[in-house]
């Protein structure tokens, strides 16, 4: 609880040590500016952030609802409810590659739903900052693994540093196709048609955003959310 203003919050405590990582300094409190300026409805706000005996920490919106790793576990997400989020997420990852921030962790861990039903994306933790004068650097220490492999594109596992935004439209993908069939696709997989009853043109959506060449995707993320709503009203 925030007293000063009698709130719940969340807190991050970031693993890096700043006294042993001098760097990690000025890039958490670069970045972490830049992080705070994504206002949008459907991306989890950045209140404050500071450091406390060494260690950074992140003061976040306290979303009270659960993940959609949560909803897909207990299959309380049905396909035309995975048609109603994912637009939603469209919208959040839009505008934050309009600001120069590719996210590059989109997971179900990562999309939380709130009981009011709100959608919000979280953890900026492995953000890429693309815009003029950014180098690319991370909240996270070179080296490190950057994204869950299941949900990672191609790209991210060979050069983790020099992904641009079409990784995540990848990410969306596996993201979309677990919502629809409740399978992450791996190896040779079936169109979501072929497990689950939706629209057959869903498939050119998710198989499409799931191509494993950049420049065979969707190449902005609105475009998705566009052919989504399109085969929604139709």
């Amino acid at each position: 609880r925030q007293k000063q203003l009698d709130r719940m919050v969340a807190v991050k405590v970031m693993r890096v040590n700043g006294a042993k990582d001098p760097a990690f300094a000025e890039r958490f409190t670069r970045e972490a500016r830049a992080l705070a300026k994504l206002d949008h409805e459907n991306i989890v706000s950045i209140h404050d952030f500071g450091q406390t005996e060494g260690r950074f920490f992140l003061i976040m919106e306290y979303v009270d609802g659960a993940n959609l790793r949560q909803a897909i576990r207990t299959r309380s997400v049905e396909p035309g409810e995975a048609l109603e989020i994912v637009p939603k997420i469209c919208q959040a990852l839009q505008f934050a590659h309009d600001q120069g921030v590719v996210h590059r962790d989109i997971k179900p861990e990562n999309i939380l739903i709130s009981r009011g039903g709100r959608v919000k994306i979280a953890d900026f933790g492995l953000a890429k900052m693309m815009g003029p004068g950014e180098r690319g650097d991370t909240l996270t220490q070179e080296g490190m693994t950057m994204g869950t492999p299941r949900y990672m594109a191609p790209e991210q596992m060979d050069n983790p540093q020099e992904v641009d935004h079409r990784a995540d439209i990848y990410s969306l993908g596996v993201v979309f196709y677990e919502l629809l069939t409740g399978e992450v696709p791996m190896g040779r997989f079936a169109p979501p048609s072929q497990k689950v009853e939706v629209d057959v043109r869903l498939d050119e959506v998710v198989l499409r955003s799931l191509a494993r060449e950049p420049e065979l995707r969707f190449q902005n993320v609105s475009e998705v959310r566009t052919e989504v709503e399109t085969i929604v009203r139709d």
